[in-house]
């Protein structure tokens, strides 16, 4: 009570006050730190969607459900509903749980009870790549990219139906940790769309805590979308190099697809849509390079590379990228 006045006044939640004054909540939750608590708040966690949210507890204002269970995928164990969970929590860690994909075909049914069906078997995985047969679209040992092929370079010479796609290679650099003086950036990056297949762009980047990030994007500027059906092929050298540092497993390496500016999908942002080694693989430009592989569901007219993420040591990342390849047709499973 306001003692000048005689009348009661709220108190802020933020100075301790009950965020809830009307229904009894003693935890004082409150999921999206809005400063009204769970037990009375029409939107838990933030999204915009207030009747009917298919994850009223996680962020998904596109209520994504894959399964259609009425369970959206941003809060679904079994985004496909097959049986077999997404991932698999194996204990903590050093930083926390510990979790591995389980089930390798996601977005795909293939647990138990579709053994059999189209020949792909209960999660079976033929070229050992960890993506289901279900869902894998490439053959790891006959994937191949160059000019003429299913997978061709992007490059500024591309076209499709004669009309030229306009790709042009651009680098971010805004992200970079330049206060503190380190090393980061893109150089030559024009180079992973020119002619010439043997050279390449280099990007650098020491990196602490993932405070530090630097991207490298190739577009087509025409208007032209590549189908979402599709594998992405990111050539880079000395690319054994990558697990060795665990870039690929720590997030300190990315590959993501947008359309129209727009984040569409990335590697590491999404259950199944993982980075793939392939190693000493395709031909590029006559020569054996090593392939990241992205299969993608969604259109795209743009892919980028990013190196940044969480990483303990202030390590400097560097790998020199010879081109990026996609298949300007929907990319049926082998």
């Amino acid at each position: 009570m306001d003692a000048a006045t005689g009348q009661f006044s709220v108190i802020d939640p933020a100075d301790g006050g009950d965020n809830c004054p009307l229904e009894a909540n003693s935890g004082q939750e409150d999921t999206n730190n809005d400063g009204v608590g769970d037990a009375c708040s029409d939107d838990d966690d933030g999204d915009g969607v207030v009747t009917g949210d298919n994850c009223p507890l996680v962020f998904n204002p596109n209520q994504e459900d894959t399964d259609g269970d009425g369970t959206g995928d941003a809060c679904d164990v079994d985004m496909d509903g097959d049986g077999v969970n997404d991932k698999t929590d194996l204990g903590f860690g050093n930083f926390g749980p510990v979790l591995l994909n389980s089930d390798n075909c996601p977005y795909v049914p293939n647990g138990a009870d579709q053994a059999g069906i189209d020949g792909v078997g209960n999660q079976t995985d033929s070229d050992g790549d960890g993506i289901g047969d279900a869902c894998d679209r490439v053959d790891n040992v006959a994937f191949s990219c160059g000019v003429g092929e299913q997978f061709e370079p992007m490059l500024t010479s591309s076209t499709v139906n004669g009309e030229s796609l306009g790709v042009v290679a651009s680098a971010n650099e805004t992200n970079c940790l330049l206060p503190l003086g380190l090393l980061c950036n893109v150089s030559d990056e024009n180079n992973v769309v020119d002619e010439d297949l043997s050279n390449f762009a280099t990007i650098q980047n020491t990196n602490l805590l993932g405070l530090s990030n630097v991207s490298l994007r190739v577009a087509a500027t025409s208007g032209f979308a590549y189908p979402g059906q599709n594998v992405i092929g990111v050539s880079i050298a000395e690319a054994s190099q990558l697990v060795r540092l665990g870039l690929l497993t720590n997030g300190g390496l990315k590959v993501r697809t947008l359309l129209n500016g727009q984040i569409q999908e990335e590697s590491d942002g999404q259950v199944g849509a993982d980075l793939d080694l392939l190693g000493v693989s395709g031909l590029l430009g006559g020569d054996e390079v090593g392939f990241l592989v992205f299969q993608t569901s969604k259109r795209f007219d743009s892919v980028e590379v990013e190196s940044g993420g969480f990483e303990l040591l202030s390590v400097l990342d560097e790998f020199n990228v010879h081109a990026v390849c996609a298949s300007k047709t929907d990319v049926q499973l082998r």
